[in-house]
C-alpha cells in the first residue's frame, strides 16, 4: 500500500508528529509514505499560518522528514519520502519553482484551495457558496486547475474535484469539465491523485468522482493515491476503496515519485 499525501501539526490545521505518522503507517501496512505538508503561503494570505507552515519552518520540515526516512530505513519500516503540497496562486509560479528546486522534494502536489481570496474548502467559510452560481464556481475551479497543471510546477494535481467537498453540486452534467481537465493532464504529463479524504467529508466519495477517474484512465493519465491524513489515525484510510475504484476504472498500476521521477507500482 502507498500513501503519498499526509500532513502533520506543522501545517497549522493538523495534529501529530512525523514519528506518529510513521508508526501509524507501519501499523496500517503502508509500504511507501510521502509527507506533504503545505508550502508556506504569501504573508498577505488571510489566515496563512492556519493553512500552511510559516516560511522559516520549511528547512526544518525537510530535514526532519529526511531524518525520519533514514531512521525508518535502518529499522526496516516503510519507505519515507519528502514531498510538499503547493497551492496554485496566480503570480507565484517563479517562487514556487525556486523553492521546490532548492528543497529537492521527491514529489510536489499541486492544489487549488483558493478562488480569489476565498479558501473554499474551509468549513468556516461555507456561507460564501451562497454568493455563487454553483455551475460558474465549478467552471472557475476547473479552469484554475487546468492553468495550474499547464504551469509545469507540479508532479500531481491533488484532490482534483475538491470543489465538491461540501456537496454544492452544479445542475449540469460535469463530464465536460472532467474531459477537458484530463486532456490537459495528459498533454502536460501531469499525474493526478485518488484522494480518500472525500470519503470522510460531506461529499462522501473519493476525489475524483468515478466518471472523472474513468476519463483519466481512457487518456492514460498516471495516478497516485493519498489519504490526505491530518491526524495519524487517518494514514492509509480508505485505500481499499481507492484500489477498487482504480481497478474498476481500468487502472492496473499507480506511480510513486522519487526525486520527482515517477515509477510504476502494480495494483
Amino acid at each position: 500500500m502507498i500513501d503519498l499525501h499526509m500532513h502533520t501539526a506543522r501545517c497549522g490545521h493538523a495534529s501529530g508528529t512525523p514519528g506518529e505518522y510513521l508508526d501509524a503507517g507501519a501499523a496500517a501496512g503502508v509500504s511507501v509514505m510521502c509527507f506533504t505538508d503545505h508550502l508556506p503561503l504569501p504573508a498577505d494570505t488571510p489566515r496563512a499560518t492556519e493553512y500552511a507552515m510559516p516560511p522559516e519552518q520549511l528547512p526544518k520540515y525537510v530535514s526532519d522528514i529526511r531524518a525520519l526516512a533514514a531512521q525508518s530505513s535502518r529499522d526496516g519500516g516503510p519507505e519515507v519520502l519528502v514531498g510538499i503540497e503547493a497551492d496554485w496562486i496566480e503570480g507565484r509560479a517563479d517562487e514556487i519553482r525556486r523553492t521546490c528546486d532548492e528543497s529537492a522534494f521527491d514529489m510536489v502536489l499541486g492544489s487549488v484551495h483558493f478562488i480569489d481570496d476565498w479558501a473554499f474548502d474551509d468549513p468556516d467559510l461555507t456561507a460564501r457558496y451562497a454568493d455563487w452560481d454553483i455551475a460558474k464556481l465549478w467552471d472557475r475551479y476547473f479552469s484554475t486547475l487546468e492553468t495550474a497543471a499547464r504551469s509545469g510546477l507540479f508532479d500531481v494535481m491533488a484532490h482534483p474535484d475538491l470543489v465538491k467537498k461540501f456537496g454544492f453540486l452544479p445542475d449540469v452534467d460535469p463530464s465536460g469539465w472532467y474531459e477537458q481537465t484530463v486532456e490537459v493532464l495528459a498533454a502536460t504529463g501531469t499525474a493526478f491523485e485518488v484522494n480518500t479524504a472525500g470519503l470522510r467529508k460531506p461529499c462522501a466519495e473519493l476525489y475524483p468522482a468515478v466518471d472523472f477517474l474513468k476519463a483519466a484512465a481512457r487518456l492514460g493519465v498516471c495516478v497516485t493515491c493519498g489519504s490526505d491524513a491530518h491526524r495519524p489515525s487517518e494514514v492509509g484510510a480508505g485505500m481499499g476503496a481507492a484500489r477498487d475504484a482504480l481497478l474498476a476504472a481500468g487502472y492496473r498500476s499507480v506511480v510513486v515519485f522519487r526525486g520527482r521521477v515517477p515509477e510504476e507500482v502494480p495494483l
